[in-house]
């Protein structure tokens, strides 16, 4: 039996009424990863006819989460990035992504520029989920033509975040 974006949605919707916590974010990661393991759901919205670039697939009306489906036309390094107040989960959905997580070495006073750390580089790989919370600093790889699904806990576009370019610390404003 298939396992539907409809039914993961309101999995997520159940799960983050009761509890967003953390914990609750990480019981639908494991529901995530369940959706993108479903081939006919990978069928339906990752075929080689999906556009490129991000696609909003759902937003909840209520709670206000995002999900959206992501196919890349070309490489990409993303600047190193936070998600603000909120929290995104990366499912992976074909090939994979290289995550880069970043300690911040500087005292954060200068509003202009930042000095990094790699904490830890890693990639998910097709069927794999990694949570990122908040002020974790991370930064992105993805390969032509990859595809993954993000689940944010609102739009990160309307949210104060932090970017910073990894090469030269400096603080994208």
């Amino acid at each position: 039996m298939a396992y539907t974006l409809e039914a993961f949605c309101s999995d997520a919707r159940t799960i983050l009424k009761a509890d967003s916590s953390p914990a609750g974010v990480e019981r639908v990661r494991k529901k995530m990863e369940l959706l993108i393991r479903d081939p006919e759901f990978v069928r339906e919205h990752f075929h080689d006819g999906v556009k490129y670039g991000p696609r909003r697939l759902f937003v909840d009306p209520e709670l206000g989460f995002e999900v959206l489906g992501y196919r890349a036309e070309k490489a990409r390094t993303s600047p190193a990035h936070d998600h603000g107040d909120s929290w995104a989960l990366y499912g992976q959905v074909r090939d994979y992504t290289e995550m880069t997580e970043y300690n911040r070495l500087d005292d954060g006073k200068d509003p202009d520029n930042a000095r990094l750390g790699i904490k830890s580089k890693y990639k998910l790989e097709t069927g794999q989920v990694g949570m990122y919370w908040g002020s974790q600093l991370h930064s992105t790889f993805t390969p032509t033509d990859c595809c993954y699904l993000r689940l944010t806990g609102t739009d990160l576009e309307k949210r104060p975040r932090v970017r910073i370019d990894q090469n030269t610390g400096k603080i994208m404003k």
